[in-house]
């Protein structure tokens, strides 16, 4: 009966897709990659929502509150409510300045506002190579899922069916299809969320008192404490997260869907009720861990909930609900990577040639995600650290540029690859910063470098 419920609702996202296609067969690449501007309130806020709230957070979260307990949920839910004032000042500044110069992506910003072409190049190519990890969390989390029903299907076969999808929503109607599907998803997500946590909830009244399973099962969630070293990291993470999740390419090229100013600050007030299920993930991990059960990794506590106390069908609704989750995200990665190689890098291609030059692009990239994918290990929260190394690191420019502050090409691109190397050697390097983030590390330098080359003074 699972199985039935999870076909059903993918056919129904199919027909979803198509949908979204009508009135829009002859797509410029404009409208392909932005929707040509034309979305008003509601697609605009379950695009951004939908790329929001991945199959990253329905199993991460569960996923490092089991493992790390109360410092994972601090930080995690910080981020994101800081995020939310950030964006309601930042979102509605980027939008205008996209209108300016009709920007389909946020190298277009650079180009046109620092007027160099190689600040474009390594925009779009930093852009790109920490884009690259999100398919993989994306498969990962997909495998998790589907994984946990015991279907006898190859992982590689069941990637690459998911792969194909994400391709056919693209290359039907560009941007439309996930943002159109964003809303069956979102619908879903809400449901299957708070039926398993509501489950989970019902049945820790069947537990024993968990001060006694305690000593069976190990500690409760709330008996984690966070030590020093915890909070430091926790707060770093919280400050250089909620400025990427403003900054992410991705994000900024949803925004320049939106059709007014005014619909993008609105989604900003809007978007933190979808903070209300987080309280029902918190149950899952807590009845994971307070009934004992096995779990193979620390990402299978949703579904492996889920499995243990929803009926077959709804069970179904829930897999089918994190499928989309991954499937919108991916289409979004792909699009932004697509419109940054075929728009950014590859400069002279007419309309149609950047259209069908992104899809080659997008094919690629869900080839190189499915085979990586197979050799990804570690919880999602990881791929997700290396990400948010990188896409923060184009905020120092964009705020130069949204304040319209004069910013040198050669600092701008300095400071880039400063933030891009320290940070990412420091965490590879395991160089102990008393628990500061390397992330914020690097984002500072890379502010200082581009405040000292744009300000000081030119020799005569």
């Amino acid at each position: 009966m699972s199985s039935v419920t999870f076909c059903l609702v993918i056919l129904l996202s199919l027909g979803i897709a198509l949908y979204s296609r009508r009135g829009h067969h002859h797509q410029g690449t404009r409208d392909f990659f932005v929707a040509s501007g034309q979305f008003g309130g509601a697609l605009l806020f379950f695009l951004a929502v939908g790329e929001t709230y991945s199959i990253g957070t329905v199993l991460g979260f569960p996923a490092g509150t089991v493992s790390h307990g109360t410092a994972f949920v601090l930080w995690f839910l910080s981020y994101i409510v800081l995020a939310f004032p950030v964006g309601y000042f930042l979102n509605p500044r980027i939008w205008q300045a996209g209108q300016a110069c009709n920007a389909l992506t946020l190298a277009d910003l650079f180009r046109h506002h620092v007027g160099s072409r190689a600040v474009e190049i390594a925009m779009a190519l930093n852009a790109i190579l920490f884009l690259l990890p999100f398919g993989d969390m994306q498969f990962v989390g997909l495998l998790t899922v589907l994984q946990g029903f015991g279907w006898q299907v190859p992982s590689i076969l069941l990637t690459t069916l998911a792969a194909v999808m994400a391709f056919f929503w693209v290359a039907l109607s560009g941007i439309r299809a996930p943002a159109y599907v964003s809303i069956l998803k979102d619908v879903l997500m809400i449901v299957a969320v708070v039926a398993v946590g509501g489950a989970a909830l019902l049945a820790m009244g069947h537990l024993p008192d968990p001060h006694q399973a305690g000593r069976a099962v190990g500690q409760d969630i709330a008996d984690i404490r966070p030590t020093g070293r915890d909070e430091a990291f926790a707060m770093s993470t919280v400050i250089l997260q909620s400025i990427g999740f403003c900054v992410a390419p991705q994000t900024v090229a949803f925004l320049f869907t939106g059709r007014s100013r005014r619909i993008v600050r609105r989604n900003q007030v809007l978007m933190p009720l979808y903070m209300l299920m987080f309280p029902f993930l918190y149950l899952v991990a807590e009845y994971a861990r307070r009934s004992g059960m096995a779990l193979p990794t620390p990402n299978d506590a949703f579904m492996t909930v889920s499995l243990a106390l929803l009926p077959g069908w709804m069970d179904g609704l829930v897999a089918a609900a994190c499928t989309l989750s991954a499937l919108v995200v991916l289409a979004g990665m792909c699009l932004a990577i697509g419109s940054l190689v075929s728009h950014n890098l590859l400069h002279g291609l007419s309309d149609r040639q950047q259209r069908y030059g992104a899809q080659v692009v997008i094919a690629l990239y869900l080839l190189f995600s499915v085979v990586s994918a197979a050799h990804a290990s570690g919880v999602l929260v990881k791929l997700n650290t290396m990400y948010y190394f990188g896409v923060t690191q184009a905020a120092p420019g964009l705020f130069a540029i949204l304040l319209a502050r004069p910013v040198r090409p050669a600092a701008l691109v300095a400071g880039l690859l400063a933030g891009d190397g320290l940070s990412v050697g420091l965490y590879l390097g395991g160089v102990d910063l008393g628990g500061i983030n390397p992330g914020l590390v690097g984002l500072v330098a890379n502010a200082a470098i581009l405040w000292a080359g744009s300000y000081m003074p030119r020799r005569r």
